[in-house]
């Protein structure tokens, strides 16, 4: 009996049919998980407490003086010349932001870090120059420069004036005009069309970026994201993957998901026999847990679409490369991903010796009478033994 066939055969799934079972439960999982997400998110956006944070924000960019409210949305100033913007800008920084911070920003710091001039006054340190955007350093000078005084001084304490003006002898051309102009805003739809917006962006951009980089809005904002972003998103993973990764595999007799059942694998434990339901437990826990806490952790952002990403990356990797083409979720659960319609397992080792046994009883009756082997004396039927004789 020592040539008879084993009764078990193993054989891992297909990296074909695992990969397009993987990304069927994939499909699905974004798909619905998607739709949960959106309305999670609008039910969480309509709620009192959440809108109050919205409510908030919007009003502290209105109250800065960057923004104004048209018809319930906020839009920012579009003025026709330089110096409108000149005085808003120096009116959130002077009045605003200054009150917000702490600090003093006064027309003398205006001209250092709204038009890049020179500090001749030595006031701050080269680090904080050096800190200053490449528009403002490198384009704001060619622009602007101090006003002098009839001693040919620079007037510190006053607003740089145009370059084209000769110290504000001459008219500037209307050219120079919409360059002066675009220095401070640019509207969305000519940014790509304008050499320094498209390149360097514009004042407005950066003085919007000092404004929500405020701890006030930017407590508002993050509450705000919380509540519509990352709480929803956290939900519908947990949710999606509790369904098709837990609640289904429990459904179906071999711990199958959708995707593992169409495409004909299923699970085993690490030694070949029936799976234990209690391993879909860690086989579950493992990636929602981790792909949760990133969520948590980095909120729904590019961030934590990337770690997921690479995570699932190196999932596959090891699918690719590692004995029995285990995942990570696989080591960690202790289980494997078989090929169904090739494979015969067993609940346990006592069940396949009690089928060894009767097969190689039957196999060994066959050789010693070949008039034994008839359909009805079969024990045991598997296409994988079929030439047991």
């Amino acid at each position: 009996m020592d040539n008879n066939k084993s009764v078990k055969k193993i054989v891992s799934a297909p990296l074909f049919s695992r990969t397009f079972g993987a990304l069927i439960d994939l499909a699905l999982t974004i798909l619905i998980g998607a739709g949960m997400f959106l309305g999670i998110s609008k039910i969480a956006e309509n709620m009192s407490f959440v809108k109050a944070y919205k409510d908030d924000y919007n009003q502290n960019l209105v109250l800065s003086g960057l923004m104004e409210e048209k018809e319930k949305k906020l839009s920012f100033y579009e003025y026709n010349n330089y110096e409108d913007y000149q005085n808003r800008f120096y009116d959130f920084y002077h009045g605003y932001y200054a009150e917000q911070t702490k600090k003093s920003f006064d027309v003398y710091w205006f001209n250092i870090f709204i038009y890049g001039q020179n500090d001749g006054l030595n006031r701050y340190q080269e680090k904080e120059l050096e800190a200053r955007p490449t528009l403002i350093k490198s384009i704001g000078p060619t622009l602007f420069t101090y006003k002098l005084n009839g001693s040919n001084e620079p007037l510190y304490e006053e607003f740089a004036i145009p370059k084209a003006s000769e110290n504000g002898t001459v008219e500037v051309s209307t050219a120079v005009k919409a360059k002066l102009r675009n220095y401070f805003y640019v509207p969305d739809a000519d940014v790509e069309g304008n050499e320094i917006a498209s390149k360097y962006l514009y004042i407005y951009y950066y003085a919007l970026a000092d404004l929500t980089s405020l701890s006030k809005l930017q407590n508002d904002y993050s509450r705000y994201a919380l509540f519509t972003g990352t709480v929803p998103l956290a939900i519908a993973v947990l949710v999606t993957f509790t369904i098709f990764f837990f609640i289904i595999p429990l459904c179906f007799k071999n711990g199958e998901t959708l995707g593992k059942k169409i495409m004909h694998t299923c699970l085993v434990n690490k030694l070949g026999y029936k799976y234990s339901r209690l391993q879909l437990i860690p086989r579950f826990l493992f990636p929602t847990f981790l792909i949760v806490a990133v969520v948590f952790i980095l909120g729904f952002s590019i961030w934590s679409l990337g770690i997921v990403t690479f995570g699932l990356l190196i999932s596959y990797l090891f699918v690719l490369f590692s004995k029995d083409n285990k995942a990570l979720h696989d080591y960690f659960a202790g289980t494997l991903v078989i090929d169904a319609r090739e494979s015969t397992w067993f609940k346990d080792i006592n069940e396949e010796e009690k089928m060894q046994k009767e097969v190689d009883d039957y196999v060994e009756a066959v050789r010693n009478n070949p008039e034994a082997d008839s359909k009805d004396n079969i024990i045991y039927t598997n296409p994988h033994f079929k030439d047991r004789k």
